[in-house]
């Protein structure tokens, strides 16, 4: 066995120069506000911008002579690399600022923005540099969207590359599109999440929320990512804003396919739609389920505890984790109904993580069609999703993922449990990071804070946070022999 020579390095590095250089002018906002605030240290934008210039330029510029082939293993090689290492180019504004991180800190709160899971190491967050705040929003609308569908947007000579990027970035299923050419795919997903983001944006001002706040706040629903600009989370603000919230939450964790249906009048379409009818099913069971169990724990009247409720769903389902500091009111019924609920997660296709309803709903169907085989041996049940028959392999995958799911959210658990951590916090923890979902850790774990975590605690979740993030297969398959190896 020998390590094959037919991995498209070249254009891997193309595409990385590319993000990097992406990431540089993200950096730009952030250095403009810090100017602006006359914030006494406006040199970490300043240099991230120097470097991640300089590095993703000469990455461009020496391998622009790329093959334009690009097959479908390189495709997913290049998804997992991209992911891994952009946060670390995301850390160099926190690495600059010794004074307010340390370097396990940086890349927990860059690893936690990009994968949109919104666990923070910052207990005051009101005396972070504003610059500081919004590049925190800035990385987690980025990873909302995905890095490689920016560079599917501008790549314009991938071939049938663009494709195989597009299936790895969204590794669920439901391939489904809404026009045959991934490019303009790609860009309607794009009117969608810009259309959502300057939606809630407006509604959050309408709601007398200054600018900045609202489009940290806005980036922060519809990438389902959590960070706030308050120690508080959403609890500070007014009843309005949280209404806006949860819309936005509520949004976000529909498929983009859905939404773009819904602009267009496709109706029946949207209504036909499984995943999303089930979305909307589990939004109010589990609504009804919590509302009972809390409503004599929740003091106030009957909106204030109807309000409480439905906002703690949607940001548990849709994997947004935003909180009202409530928890101290919650039971264990409730909190057992949360943590299953993170696990599930929102629709595919949309910014939102965990397992994803999808897979739940081809669990669910393929048990019934078991049990059915067991009295009728010889009769021919497919296991159908959307009026569409699944074949073996796609239900097959389907359990591979579930399992290994489980089985990393177990093994991250009693890793957290060796490093000290006690047990029913690290099975918490682990939960709320693999299904991307950090900030609600307060309800079910009021007694946790990130920032006292040590330094093994913190790395063991930036790996879950990557692992659910990349949906497991884009993950591993960077560690799989038979990738790297050939006969």
């Amino acid at each position: 066995m020998r390590i094959t020579k037919k991995f498209n390095i070249k254009i891997f590095l193309f595409l990385l120069g590319l993000v990097i250089t992406f990431i540089g002018f993200c950096f730009i906002p952030s250095s403009i506000i810090s100017f602006l605030y006359n914030e006494p240290n406006p040199f970490p934008f300043l240099f991230s911008i120097i470097i991640s210039f300089t590095l993703g330029l000469s990455l461009l510029i020496k391998n622009k002579n790329y093959p334009s082939n690009l097959s479908k293993r390189d495709g997913r090689i290049i998804v997992g690399l991209i992911w891994i290492v952009s946060p670390f180019i995301g850390a160099l504004p926190y690495l600059f600022s010794p004074d307010l991180f340390t370097i396990e800190n940086a890349l927990f709160e860059s690893f936690s923005g990009f994968t949109t899971t919104g666990s923070s190491i910052i207990k005051n967050i009101e005396e972070m540099p504003k610059s500081i705040l919004l590049w925190r929003a800035i990385t987690q609308w980025i990873g909302g969207l995905g890095f490689l569908l920016f560079v599917i947007l501008f790549m314009k000579n991938l071939k049938n590359g663009s494709n195989f990027l597009f299936n790895a970035e969204f590794t669920s299923i439901d391939k489904e599109k809404v026009h045959p050419h991934i490019r303009s795919t790609v860009i309607r997903i794009f009117y969608v999440y810009f259309g959502l983001t300057g939606f809630i944006f407006i509604l959050l001002l309408f709601g007398n929320m200054d600018v900045f706040t609202a489009f940290c706040h806005s980036a922060g629903v519809i990438s389902t990512g959590g960070f706030s600009t308050l120690s508080n989370n959403i609890g500070g603000f007014s009843a309005y804003n949280q209404y806006v919230i949860m819309l936005g939450m509520f949004l976000a964790g529909i498929s983009y396919i859905i939404i773009y249906r819904l602009f267009k009048r496709k109706f029946k379409m949207v209504y036909r739609d499984e995943q999303f009818r089930i979305y909307l099913l589990i939004m109010l069971i589990s609504s009804i389920i919590l509302f009972a169990s809390v409503y004599s724990k929740i003091d106030g009247d009957l909106e204030l505890k109807i309000r409480t409720v439905l906002f703690n769903i949607i940001s548990v389902v849709s994997t947004t984790g935003y909180e009202l500091n409530t928890q101290e009111s919650f039971g264990n019924l409730a909190i057992v109904l949360l943590i299953i609920l993170m696990f599930i997660g929102g629709s595919s296709a949309s910014s939102s993580t965990g397992l994803k309803i999808i897979r739940f709903i081809i669990l669910a169907k393929f048990a019934n069609v078991s049990f059915k085989r067991i009295f009728h041996s010889r009769a021919v049940i497919p296991v159908r999703y959307n009026k569409r028959s699944l074949n073996d392999e796609a239900i097959n995958l389907v359990f591979g993922f579930f399992f290994l799911y489980l089985l990393i959210f177990l093994f991250g658990a009693f890793l957290l449990t060796v490093f000290g951590n006690e047990f029913l916090s690290s099975i918490t923890l682990s939960a709320a990071n693999i299904s991307n979902i950090g900030p609600v850790i307060g309800i079910v774990s009021p007694d946790v804070y990130y920032y006292n975590l040590n330094t093994e605690s913190k790395i063991t979740l930036m790996i879950l946070m990557m692992v659910g993030r990349l949906e497991i297969y884009s993950f591993f398959i960077l560690f799989s022999r038979s990738l790297w190896l050939k006969n």
